[in-house]
């Protein structure tokens, strides 16, 4: 099977960390947000990894770089137009063969294996989440197990069933063919070409896709939203040694060669290789490689790697009723 993963957007959102290095490549949970997709595909045979990226990144380089071992080829989306205008650019030379569709910034535990066995002749899946508000998503309606209708982002939604992001189709050619379809017809959905749209195109033709529900799905748009992934996937796997002379409250990740002195860790902590963490408290935060914590205490952080963060002596004069915040 070939994996496709539009992963071309700027991730603004996620800025200043994103300056440094590419989203899919940030820490999170003791892993990266690509490795802990990755993970999600163990024990099925990748033939390649497809990388949709943006000429602005250094992505391709750095996924090469992180990941020496897998297969991986890497096709440029030149203008972000649209989730389906960034898998078309993926698409080229795949004849009627499947295609697994992953989005880079997204992570569902679920046993994709048995989704794929549970497949009949010429079908695929779309994973699907029961949400509060399906207005901000794209929203599937079923008829029986299989999926009738795909509306992106409705303002009336008739179901509250959420596309998370992972799509298996069992004709690239198919895929192709129909967002071609919308790029030469310039049919878009909110000013982009939508892949909700090019499904919707399939289903019409007599494409048999199921809806594959799960209970967890993890957003990693946000620096709020990488937070949240954080403490979901330290529920799933954490990682704790003994340290003397500080306290580490579970669930925490931290990595074999990290230095903790005098200081309460936890919890939901990921620490990444090389990080010191001296005289602090630290709770539901991530920090990355080789940062430095000395005489803090702080809460939903993420600090950036090498970063240095140091409370500093200070003399102050302060007068009756004043109050100090943040320094």
């Amino acid at each position: 099977m070939k994996v496709l993963i539009p992963a071309g957007g700027k991730g603004t959102r996620l800025r200043p960390h994103i300056l440094y290095t590419p989203k899919p490549l940030l820490f999170v949970a003791g892993d990266t947000i690509i490795g802990h997709i990755f993970s999600l595909l163990e024990g099925l045979e990748i033939e390649e990894y497809r990388v949709v990226y943006s000429p602005e990144g250094s992505l391709p380089r750095s996924l090469q770089e992180a990941y020496p071992d897998r297969s991986f080829t890497f096709w440029e989306q030149a203008e972000a137009l649209g989730l389906g205008h960034a898998v078309l650019q993926g698409l080229p030379e795949l004849g009627d063969e499947p295609i697994l569709i992953l989005l880079s910034d997204t992570i569902i535990p679920f046993n994709i294996q048995k989704a794929i066995s549970d497949l009949g002749e010429n079908e695929g899946f779309l994973v699907a989440k029961e949400v509060a508000d399906p207005r901000r998503f794209g929203v599937m309606e079923l008829s029986g197990d299989y999926i009738s209708k795909l509306v992106e982002k409705p303002g009336k939604p008739k179901s509250n069933l959420a596309i998370c992001g992972i799509y298996c189709l069992p004709s690239a050619r198919r895929l192709r063919e129909a967002l071609e379809e919308l790029v030469s017809g310039d049919q878009r959905t909110q000013g982009e070409y939508q892949l909700t749209d090019a499904l919707s195109i399939l289903i019409k033709h007599g494409e048999k896709l199921r809806a594959v529900k799960v209970d967890t799905w993890i957003d990693c748009g946000t620096k709020d939203s990488m937070l949240e992934a954080n403490r979901a996937l330290l529920k799933l796997r954490s990682r704790v040694v003994p340290v003397e002379g500080s306290l580490i409250k579970p669930p925490c990740w931290i990595a074999d060669d990290v230095v903790i002195e005098n200081s309460i860790i936890g919890p939901n902590v990921s620490i990444a290789k090389g990080a010191v963490v001296r005289n602090s408290i630290v709770s539901e935060s991530i920090i990355n490689a080789g940062a430095q914590i000395e005489g803090m205490v702080i809460k939903d952080t993420i600090v950036g790697e090498r970063a240095v963060l140091r409370r500093s002596p200070s003399s102050l004069d302060v007068g009756s009723f004043s109050r100090l915040e943040g320094f």
